[in-house]
Protein backbone atom coordinates (compact mmCIF):
# COMPACT_ATOMS: atom_id res chain seq x y z
CA UNK A 1 0.00 0.00 0.00
CA UNK A 2 1.01 3.68 -0.75
CA UNK A 3 1.23 4.54 3.01
CA UNK A 4 2.43 1.52 4.71
CA UNK A 5 5.05 3.99 6.65
CA UNK A 6 2.34 5.68 8.14
CA UNK A 7 1.68 3.48 10.83
CA UNK A 8 -0.35 5.04 14.01
CA UNK A 9 2.08 6.49 16.09
CA UNK A 10 0.57 8.77 18.74
CA UNK A 11 -1.80 8.20 21.56
CA UNK A 12 -1.83 11.56 23.13
CA UNK A 13 -0.77 14.75 22.38
CA UNK A 14 2.92 15.24 21.50
CA UNK A 15 5.07 18.65 20.87
CA UNK A 16 4.64 19.22 17.25
CA UNK A 17 0.72 19.68 17.82
CA UNK A 18 0.69 20.89 21.40
CA UNK A 19 -1.94 23.47 21.41
CA UNK A 20 0.61 25.06 24.28
CA UNK A 21 3.74 24.71 22.61
CA UNK A 22 4.38 24.60 19.24
CA UNK A 23 0.71 25.61 18.44
CA UNK A 24 0.56 28.00 20.79
CA UNK A 25 -0.99 30.95 19.36
CA UNK A 26 -2.73 29.28 16.40
CA UNK A 27 -5.79 29.91 16.50
CA UNK A 28 -5.31 33.23 17.66
CA UNK A 29 -7.98 35.78 17.11
CA UNK A 30 -9.93 32.75 15.88
CA UNK A 31 -14.03 31.63 16.07
CA UNK A 32 -14.37 27.90 15.73
CA UNK A 33 -17.41 26.02 16.02
CA UNK A 34 -17.99 22.71 17.29
CA UNK A 35 -20.67 20.18 17.24
CA UNK A 36 -21.36 17.41 19.69
CA UNK A 37 -18.97 19.88 22.27
CA UNK A 38 -20.82 18.39 25.08
CA UNK A 39 -18.84 15.02 25.58
CA UNK A 40 -15.62 13.19 25.39
CA UNK A 41 -13.97 14.31 21.24
CA UNK A 42 -16.18 17.61 21.22
CA UNK A 43 -15.18 18.94 24.55
CA UNK A 44 -11.31 18.15 23.96
CA UNK A 45 -11.10 19.97 20.27
CA UNK A 46 -13.01 23.19 22.26
CA UNK A 47 -10.51 23.13 24.89
CA UNK A 48 -7.98 22.72 22.25
CA UNK A 49 -8.57 25.74 20.28
CA UNK A 50 -9.26 28.12 23.57
CA UNK A 51 -5.87 26.38 24.57
CA UNK A 52 -4.58 27.18 20.56
CA UNK A 53 -5.63 31.00 21.79
CA UNK A 54 -9.52 31.25 19.90
CA UNK A 55 -10.81 34.30 20.97
CA UNK A 56 -14.47 32.39 20.87
CA UNK A 57 -15.23 28.83 20.73
CA UNK A 58 -19.21 28.13 20.45
CA UNK A 59 -20.08 25.04 21.51
CA UNK A 60 -22.93 23.26 19.88
CA UNK A 61 -25.42 20.18 20.62
CA UNK A 62 -28.46 18.99 22.37
CA UNK A 63 -28.02 18.89 25.66
CA UNK A 64 -26.77 22.18 27.07
CA UNK A 65 -26.22 21.24 30.10
CA UNK A 66 -23.18 19.03 28.96
CA UNK A 67 -22.24 22.07 26.89
CA UNK A 68 -22.13 24.19 30.22
CA UNK A 69 -20.01 21.96 31.97
CA UNK A 70 -17.61 22.39 28.87
CA UNK A 71 -17.75 25.92 28.88
CA UNK A 72 -17.26 25.75 32.32
CA UNK A 73 -13.44 23.71 32.01
CA UNK A 74 -12.67 26.15 29.26
CA UNK A 75 -13.12 29.47 31.10
CA UNK A 76 -10.48 27.75 33.84
CA UNK A 77 -8.12 26.37 31.02
CA UNK A 78 -8.30 29.73 28.92
CA UNK A 79 -10.02 32.95 30.79
CA UNK A 80 -9.61 35.10 28.21
CA UNK A 81 -11.91 32.90 25.67
CA UNK A 82 -15.18 33.78 25.14
CA UNK A 83 -17.79 30.79 25.28
CA UNK A 84 -21.01 30.84 23.50
CA UNK A 85 -23.69 27.75 24.37
CA UNK A 86 -25.60 26.71 21.57
CA UNK A 87 -28.69 24.07 21.85
CA UNK A 88 -28.48 22.25 18.67
CA UNK A 89 -29.73 19.54 16.87
CA UNK A 90 -26.93 19.23 13.69
CA UNK A 91 -29.45 16.85 12.06
CA UNK A 92 -32.53 19.41 11.82
CA UNK A 93 -32.51 22.34 9.24
CA UNK A 94 -34.52 24.57 11.41
CA UNK A 95 -32.06 24.20 14.30
CA UNK A 96 -28.71 24.69 12.10
CA UNK A 97 -30.34 28.07 10.75
CA UNK A 98 -31.14 29.19 14.04
CA UNK A 99 -27.32 28.56 15.13
CA UNK A 100 -25.64 30.82 12.64
CA UNK A 101 -28.38 33.67 12.78
CA UNK A 102 -28.18 33.79 16.54
CA UNK A 103 -24.46 34.42 15.82
CA UNK A 104 -23.13 38.30 15.41
CA UNK A 105 -20.02 37.13 13.43
CA UNK A 106 -19.32 34.03 10.83
CA UNK A 107 -16.54 31.50 12.64
CA UNK A 108 -13.36 30.82 11.23
CA UNK A 109 -13.39 27.12 11.71
CA UNK A 110 -16.13 24.85 11.77
CA UNK A 111 -15.56 21.54 13.31
CA UNK A 112 -18.80 18.86 12.65
CA UNK A 113 -18.04 16.44 15.85
CA UNK A 114 -21.64 15.35 16.54
CA UNK A 115 -22.51 11.74 15.94
CA UNK A 116 -24.73 8.84 16.56
CA UNK A 117 -23.69 4.94 16.44
CA UNK A 118 -25.87 1.78 16.88
CA UNK A 119 -24.50 -2.15 16.96
CA UNK A 120 -27.45 -3.53 15.20
CA UNK A 121 -27.25 -6.54 12.07
CA UNK A 122 -29.07 -5.26 9.31
CA UNK A 123 -31.85 -8.06 9.86
CA UNK A 124 -32.22 -7.09 12.99
CA UNK A 125 -32.19 -3.18 13.18
CA UNK A 126 -34.54 -0.49 13.50
CA UNK A 127 -35.36 1.54 10.55
CA UNK A 128 -35.35 4.57 12.64
CA UNK A 129 -32.50 4.20 14.64
CA UNK A 130 -30.51 3.07 11.90
CA UNK A 131 -31.40 5.78 9.64
CA UNK A 132 -30.82 8.22 12.84
CA UNK A 133 -27.27 8.15 12.53
CA UNK A 134 -27.06 8.67 8.48
CA UNK A 135 -29.17 11.99 9.53
CA UNK A 136 -26.43 12.88 12.38
CA UNK A 137 -23.55 11.48 10.42
CA UNK A 138 -23.94 13.06 6.97
CA UNK A 139 -27.05 15.17 7.29
CA UNK A 140 -25.79 17.14 10.15
CA UNK A 141 -22.18 18.24 8.53
CA UNK A 142 -24.04 18.70 5.42
CA UNK A 143 -26.70 21.16 6.47
CA UNK A 144 -23.66 22.91 9.00
CA UNK A 145 -21.67 23.61 6.08
CA UNK A 146 -24.35 24.77 3.34
CA UNK A 147 -25.21 27.02 6.09
CA UNK A 148 -22.06 28.20 7.03
CA UNK A 149 -21.33 28.84 3.74
CA UNK A 150 -23.77 30.88 2.77
CA UNK A 151 -23.86 32.45 6.29
CA UNK A 152 -20.33 33.58 4.84
CA UNK A 153 -21.23 34.44 1.53
CA UNK A 154 -23.58 37.00 2.70
CA UNK A 155 -21.27 38.40 5.16
CA UNK A 156 -18.70 39.10 2.13
CA UNK A 157 -16.28 36.84 4.26
CA UNK A 158 -13.65 34.99 2.59
CA UNK A 159 -11.62 31.87 3.89
CA UNK A 160 -12.38 29.64 6.77
CA UNK A 161 -11.62 25.80 7.70
CA UNK A 162 -14.33 23.05 8.26
CA UNK A 163 -12.81 19.80 10.05
CA UNK A 164 -15.48 17.15 9.50
CA UNK A 165 -14.84 14.50 12.19
CA UNK A 166 -14.86 11.02 10.14
CA UNK A 167 -13.53 7.35 11.28
CA UNK A 168 -11.47 4.34 10.21
CA UNK A 169 -14.67 3.31 10.41
CA UNK A 170 -15.59 4.34 7.17
CA UNK A 171 -13.33 2.50 5.12
CA UNK A 172 -13.15 -1.04 7.81
CA UNK A 173 -16.39 -3.60 8.14
CA UNK A 174 -17.26 -3.64 11.55
CA UNK A 175 -20.62 -6.24 11.66
CA UNK A 176 -23.61 -4.48 13.02
CA UNK A 177 -22.14 -0.71 12.45
CA UNK A 178 -23.61 -0.33 8.68
CA UNK A 179 -25.01 2.63 9.30
CA UNK A 180 -22.03 4.28 11.10
CA UNK A 181 -19.80 2.89 8.91
CA UNK A 182 -21.67 4.05 5.71
CA UNK A 183 -22.61 7.43 7.14
CA UNK A 184 -18.57 8.30 7.42
CA UNK A 185 -17.85 6.95 4.24
CA UNK A 186 -20.49 9.13 2.76
CA UNK A 187 -18.67 11.78 5.04
CA UNK A 188 -15.31 11.09 3.78
CA UNK A 189 -16.60 11.47 -0.08
CA UNK A 190 -18.91 15.11 0.59
CA UNK A 191 -15.92 16.16 2.19
CA UNK A 192 -14.08 16.12 -1.23
CA UNK A 193 -16.90 17.46 -2.80
CA UNK A 194 -17.01 20.18 -0.40
CA UNK A 195 -13.59 21.33 -0.62
CA UNK A 196 -13.17 20.70 -4.66
CA UNK A 197 -16.63 23.52 -4.88
CA UNK A 198 -15.28 25.99 -2.82
CA UNK A 199 -11.53 25.74 -4.33
CA UNK A 200 -13.81 26.23 -7.66
CA UNK A 201 -15.98 28.89 -5.90
CA UNK A 202 -13.38 31.03 -4.49
CA UNK A 203 -14.81 31.74 -1.23
CA UNK A 204 -11.43 30.60 0.17
CA UNK A 205 -13.18 27.92 2.44
CA UNK A 206 -11.09 24.26 2.92
CA UNK A 207 -12.06 21.13 3.92
CA UNK A 208 -10.44 17.91 5.23
CA UNK A 209 -11.79 14.55 7.08
CA UNK A 210 -10.25 13.25 10.24
CA UNK A 211 -10.45 9.84 11.88
CA UNK A 212 -10.23 11.13 15.57
CA UNK A 213 -8.18 8.12 16.58
CA UNK A 214 -9.96 5.00 19.04
CA UNK A 215 -11.58 7.37 21.82
CA UNK A 216 -13.27 5.24 24.53
CA UNK A 217 -16.30 7.90 24.49
CA UNK A 218 -19.56 8.39 25.88
CA UNK A 219 -21.19 6.95 22.58
CA UNK A 220 -18.25 4.27 22.43
CA UNK A 221 -19.03 2.68 26.19
CA UNK A 222 -22.42 2.32 25.22
CA UNK A 223 -23.80 -1.21 26.48
CA UNK A 224 -24.37 -2.22 22.75
CA UNK A 225 -20.65 -1.64 21.70
CA UNK A 226 -18.88 -5.02 21.24
CA UNK A 227 -16.22 -5.89 23.96
CA UNK A 228 -13.05 -6.33 21.33
CA UNK A 229 -13.85 -3.18 19.96
CA UNK A 230 -14.07 -1.12 23.39
CA UNK A 231 -10.35 -2.58 24.09
CA UNK A 232 -8.80 -1.47 20.90
CA UNK A 233 -10.33 2.54 21.90
CA UNK A 234 -6.74 3.78 23.84
CA UNK A 235 -6.72 7.07 22.11
CA UNK A 236 -7.06 10.08 24.40
CA UNK A 237 -9.41 12.66 23.33
CA UNK A 238 -7.16 15.68 23.39
CA UNK A 239 -4.59 14.29 20.39
CA UNK A 240 -8.36 14.12 18.06
CA UNK A 241 -8.53 18.36 19.83
CA UNK A 242 -4.71 18.98 19.28
CA UNK A 243 -4.70 17.22 15.65
CA UNK A 244 -7.67 19.51 14.83
CA UNK A 245 -6.11 22.67 15.60
CA UNK A 246 -3.34 21.83 13.28
CA UNK A 247 -5.56 21.28 10.81
CA UNK A 248 -6.87 24.57 11.28
CA UNK A 249 -3.25 26.01 9.94
CA UNK A 250 -2.31 26.87 6.91
CA UNK A 251 0.50 24.29 6.74
CA UNK A 252 -1.41 21.59 6.53
CA UNK A 253 -3.34 23.01 3.59
CA UNK A 254 -2.36 20.27 1.58
CA UNK A 255 -3.96 17.59 3.49
CA UNK A 256 -7.34 19.47 2.58
CA UNK A 257 -9.70 17.45 0.68
CA UNK A 258 -8.65 14.38 1.77
CA UNK A 259 -8.71 11.44 5.01
CA UNK A 260 -6.64 12.34 8.06
CA UNK A 261 -5.89 9.91 10.92
CA UNK A 262 -5.02 12.12 14.14
CA UNK A 263 -2.61 9.14 15.27
CA UNK A 264 -0.68 9.91 12.65
CA UNK A 265 2.49 11.95 13.07
CA UNK A 266 1.52 15.56 11.08
CA UNK A 267 5.54 16.46 11.27
CA UNK A 268 6.04 12.99 9.43
CA UNK A 269 3.28 13.53 7.19
CA UNK A 270 4.81 16.99 6.37
CA UNK A 271 7.25 14.80 4.64
CA UNK A 272 5.37 13.23 2.05
CA UNK A 273 3.60 16.45 0.86
CA UNK A 274 4.93 16.03 -2.75
CA UNK A 275 4.00 12.69 -3.14
CA UNK A 276 0.65 13.32 -1.51
CA UNK A 277 -0.38 15.75 -3.97
CA UNK A 278 1.47 14.40 -6.87
CA UNK A 279 -0.24 10.73 -6.51
CA UNK A 280 -3.55 12.72 -4.97
CA UNK A 281 -3.35 10.38 -1.62
CA UNK A 282 -5.40 9.96 1.44
CA UNK A 283 -8.86 9.82 -0.70
CA UNK A 284 -11.88 7.88 -1.03
CA UNK A 285 -11.23 5.13 -3.83
CA UNK A 286 -11.99 1.50 -5.21
CA UNK A 287 -8.69 -0.72 -5.92
CA UNK A 288 -8.20 -2.19 -9.35
CA UNK A 289 -10.85 0.40 -11.28
CA UNK A 290 -8.95 2.12 -13.73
Amino acid sequence: MAFALLKPAYHDVYPFVDPTKHLKGAAAGKSVLVTGAGTGIGVSIAECFALAGASTVILAARRTEKLEATKAGIAELAPNCKVIVAGTDVANRESVKKLFESLDHVPDVIVSNAAASRDEPIIDSNPDVWWNQVDVNIRGPYLIARTYLRAARAAGKKGGRIINVSSNGAWRVYPGLSAYSASKSGLDTFTEHLDVECVKDGCGVRSVAMHPGGVLTEMASAPHVPEAIKKLLIDKPALAGSTAVYLSTERSDFLMGRFVNATWDMEALEGFKERVLEEDLLKTRVIGVA
